[in-house]
């Protein structure tokens, strides 16, 4: 499952980009003891060049005027929940309910130690 997260041009301009306190945070939290995460985070976004991206986001419309739309796996949310970085979570879709044409907007390898 994925959370579809919007952002205004308010959380834009304010630098409220929730991809990129949580690359903040890992960054941080990699110098420090943690604990193992078995999958790892992955969070897609429209490709600007995608024309279907303004007809994603007017499915939201009633829910405010969202520039971009991102989508959290579930472990981006939940490292996001540890971290205390709240998220508009518009809804919930499984893997076909990502854009077709996408891209990632950030990437974080697990933390799990490699089994043989």
């Amino acid at each position: 499952m994925f959370a579809v997260v919007g952002l205004t041009l308010d959380d834009v301009w304010a630098g409220a980009l929730p991809q990129v306190r949580l690359a903040e945070a890992l960054k941080t939290r990699r110098t420090q003891s943690s604990s193992p995460r078995d999958q790892s985070i992955v969070i897609y976004t429209t490709d600007p060049a995608d024309t279907q991206g303004p007809i994603a986001r007017a499915k939201y419309k009633a829910r405010g005027n969202f520039v971009t739309l991102l989508y959290f796996n579930e472990a981006g949310v939940e490292a996001c929940n540890e971290f205390h970085i709240p998220l508009n979570v518009l809804e919930h879709v499984d893997a076909s309910g990502l854009p077709a044409k996408k891209v990632i907007a950030f990437e974080h390898p697990t933390l799990a130690p490699a089994t043989k």
